[in-house]
């Protein structure tokens, strides 16, 4: 028999086997491809496809294929309970102490804010008056 037909003879009879390490390779060119976009160097990226290349051999495809969702979904699944987070935070703030309080001008409320700021009016003018007058003090010697 031709080596071509030994070849897909143990190819049928191992397809589990095939497709692992099919799928592995897969992996791992993807790993190196990865890496290098990312800006690892050669040696870096080569043990990542490495790794990459030999974890599914090493734990079977199905666990492997767990891990990888779950290294996938998390960052999804933090991002989800961020947004969340800060959804309700919002949420809290809208109907925080104070969120629908209306003011109630009266007379009496308009008089003391006038008061008050007569009086920061006064204090702004006396420290200017005070200023002045003791830059011509310095003027005059």
């Amino acid at each position: 028999m031709s080596i071509p037909g030994k070849l897909a003879r143990t190819i049928l009879s191992n397809k589990m086997t095939t497709a692992n390490a099919v799928l592995s390779l897969g992996f791992g060119i993807d790993s190196y491809q990865t890496a290098r976009e990312e800006g690892s160097g050669v040696i870096g990226a080569l043990g990542a496809a490495a790794f990459d290349t030999v974890l599914p051999m090493v734990t079977g495809m199905i666990p492997y294929l767990a891990f990888e969702g779950i290294t996938s979904v998390a960052p999804a699944v933090i991002q989800g309970y961020d947004q969340y987070s800060r959804q309700l935070g919002a949420q809290y703030n809208k109907r925080g102490p104070f969120a629908h309080a209306q003011f109630n001008d009266t007379e009496q409320a308009y008089t003391m804010r006038q008061a008050g700021m007569a009086i920061a009016k006064r204090s702004r003018y006396n420290i200017n008056q005070a200023m002045l007058g003791n830059e011509a003090k310095y003027m005059m010697k």
